[in-house]
C-alpha cells in the first residue's frame, strides 16, 4: 500500500506534528491548512509542502489527502473532523474531540459507520514510563490500588499568550489543555471513574498581551479578561476501587513539572521527569526501573512528545493498512470518557459537592 497522505490543519501545535508524521512509518505530509497566511507559507516552504490551504474545506476535500489532522483550536474541533469524516477521510484530532459530549458521540457514531479510524492525540499514553507503568499495573506489580497523586506546577499563568487558551468558551485553562492528558492516563491504567469531587479557580484573571498598534507601528500591552482556569483540583473515585487526587496549579514561583505517585496494596510507582521507579513486597528500596528497549522512544532530536505521537501514527496506520496485528491508540471513544470526566469536574466545582461521571 502506497504512503497515508497527511493534511494538517493548523500550524501551532501542528509543526510538531509534521515532524512526527517525519518519523512514524508509511507516511506523508502532502498539504497543510492555517488562518495564518504567513505562518503557513513559511511552514510550508521551511517542510516543503506544496499544497497549502487558509480554508480547512478546501484540505478536507483534496484528493491527495488520506488522513486529517485536526490541530486548530478546540472550538474548531468538531466542524472540521465532521467534514473529513463525511470526505471519507481518516482523523487524528487534538483534544478535546469537540467542546460538549453529545457532538463527540455524533462523530463517533459517524466514523464507526464510514468504518474510519479515529483517534485522539493523547500522546502522553506512549512516554516510556507511563506506557511500561501501564504494564506493570496490568501485571499486578501494585495489586489493588489505593490511592494516585498526580501533581503539577507551572511558573507562568495558563494562557499567558493570551489566545484560546485563556477563554473557558473556546476551551481554554489547565483542565481541559493539560489535565485532560492525565485523566486519560488515569482512565487507562484503572479504568472507569465512578463520582469526582473538585474546585477549578481563576487566579489570575487579566493579562496584559503585546498587540502591534498601526498608529504607533509598535507593540503595546493590551488587557485581557481570562476566563480559563489557571488552577484545579480533583478527587476521582474509579469504579473498580481506590481513587485518585489531581493538584494542578500555575503562578507559582518555581516550575516543578509534574509527578505520579500510584499507590497498591502490594507495591508502589511514582512516575517523575521520564524516570519510573518502583518497590514492592520483597524489596529493600525504592529504586529505579529499567524500561524495556521495545518501549523507548527516538532521541535525535530529543524531544519525547514527537516521538510520541510518531508512535501514536504508527499504531494508527497499523489499522488503516488493514494488519493483523493490531495494537490499540487512544480513539474517540477514550475522548469521550475523558470529556465525561471532565464535565463532572466542572459541575462538582460549580456544585460543591460530589459529582456522578455521566455514562
Amino acid at each position: 500500500m502506497a504512503k497515508i497522505r497527511v493534511g494538517i490543519v493548523g500550524l501551532g501545535w501542528g509543526q510538531l506534528q509534521i515532524e512526527s508524521f517525519k518519523r512514524a512509518r508509511d507516511y506523508q505530509v502532502t498539504a497543510v491548512c492555517d488562518v495564518d497566511q504567513t505562518r503557513l507559507n513559511e511552514v510550508a516552504s521551511k517542510s516543503k509542502i506544496e499544497k497549502t490551504f487558509v480554508d480547512y474545506r478546501e484540505l478536507v476535500a483534496h484528493k491527495d489527502v488520506d488522513l486529517v489532522s485536526v490541530v486548530a483550536p478546540p472550538d474548531v474541533h468538531e466542524p472540521i473532523a465532521r467534514a473529513a469524516i463525511d470526505a471519507g477521510k481518516h482523523v487524528l484530532v487534538e483534544k478535546p474531540v469537540a467542546l460538549d459530549t453529545s457532538s463527540a458521540r455524533e462523530l463517533l457514531k459517524a466514523a464507526q459507520a464510514k468504518g474510519l479510524v479515529h483517534a485522539v492525540d493523547f500522546e502522553m499514553r506512549f512516554l516510556p514510563a507511563l506506557a511500561y507503568c501501564k504494564e506493570l499495573i496490568d501485571e499486578q506489580y501494585i495489586g489493588q490500588l489505593l490511592r494516585v497523586d498526580v501533581t503539577m506546577g507551572l511558573a507562568q499563568p495558563w494562557g499567558v499568550h493570551g489566545n484560546w487558551a485563556a477563554d473557558d468558551a473556546r476551551g481554554g485553562g489547565i483542565l481541559n489543555e493539560l489535565g485532560s492528558h492525565f485523566i486519560d492516563a488515569l482512565l487507562w491504567w484503572f479504568g472507569d471513574a465512578r463520582a469526582v469531587l473538585a474546585s477549578r479557580r481563576t487566579h489570575f484573571e487579566t493579562l496584559k498581551i503585546p498587540t502591534f498598534d498601526q498608529k504607533l507601528k509598535e507593540n503595546i500591552l493590551v488587557k485581557k479578561q481570562v476566563t480559563g482556569d489557571d488552577a484545579f483540583w480533583s478527587i476521582l473515585q474509579f469504579e473498580r476501587g481506590g481513587e485518585a487526587l489531581l493538584n494542578f496549579v500555575s503562578g507559582a514561583r518555581q516550575e516543578t513539572g509534574w509527578t505520579i505517585s500510584v499507590y497498591g496494596t502490594l507495591g508502589t510507582l511514582i512516575v517523575q521527569s521520564g524516570q519510573l521507579i518502583g518497590m514492592r513486597e520483597g524489596d529493600r528500596e525504592i529504586t529505579a526501573l529499567p524500561i524495556p528497549k521495545r518501549l523507548e522512544l527516538g532521541d535525535n532530536p530529543k524531544d519525547p512528545l514527537m516521538w510520541s505521537m510518531a508512535k501514536l501514527a504508527d499504531q494508527m496506520a497499523s489499522q488503516i493498512k488493514g494488519e493483523s496485528e493490531l495494537k490499540a491508540f487512544p480513539t474517540f471513544h477514550d475522548g469521550i470518557q475523558v470529556a465525561q470526566v471532565i464535565d463532572a469536574i466542572r459541575r462538582a466545582s460549580n456544585e460543591r459537592g460530589w459529582v456522578e461521571v455521566a455514562r
